[in-house]
């Protein structure tokens, strides 16, 4: 091959130069724009996560509050056989009670104990429903959050690889020029 024919398909090293640069543009791009909205939706996908994180701890403590109630409801059952217990206390118990459970009932009798059980029970079910909604949510998200990690990996090496393919190219003019 003819060596002024071979020069001839190179092309001006300006070529090479403006080539380099729209790459290495293209790379910041990628990296400050996409890559960008990937992390902020991650992050915001975390948020969601820990919140979902917060409210099964708070659910958690409503269930250990609960039992808590059932073991005050026991004792004072028990208590109420062998001893006469103030009215205030009784009071008392109903109105938490029926603030934390669907009690209706406005006696500690001995034979309300089974509907206070079972309101008890509900409410804890109720809770433990809830809980169960926030972890699989939380499941659905950290697959979410590993799915665009992925996506920002990949464009991270997309970016990396047009901004060194670009300095390539400029520093292609500079061999160019060499003999």
């Amino acid at each position: 091959m003819n060596p002024q024919k071979h020069l001839s398909l190179i092309p001006p090293p300006w070529v090479l130069v403006l080539i380099g640069l729209v790459l290495n543009i293209l790379a910041i791009l990628v990296s400050s724009v996409l890559v960008e909205s990937y992390n902020q939706r991650i992050g915001d996908l975390s948020a969601q996560e820990a919140q979902n994180q917060y409210a099964i701890q708070l659910d958690w403590n409503g269930v250990e509050t609960l039992e808590r109630k059932r073991e005050a409801l026991l004792l004072h059952s028990h208590l109420s056989r062998s001893v006469e217990l103030p009215q205030q206390t009784q009071a008392a118990l109903i109105a938490q009670l029926q603030l934390w459970t669907e009690l209706k009932e406005n006696d500690l009798s001995l034979q309300m104990l089974p509907s206070a059980m079972m309101a008890i029970d509900n409410a804890q079910q109720g809770y433990r429903e809830r809980i169960d909604t926030h972890y699989l949510n939380n499941l659905e998200i950290a697959e979410q959050i590993d799915a665009l990690q992925d996506k920002v990996a990949h464009y991270r090496n997309i970016a990396l690889f047009l901004q060194i393919f670009g300095l390539a190219l400029i520093i292609a003019r500079d061999l160019a020029r060499k003999p």
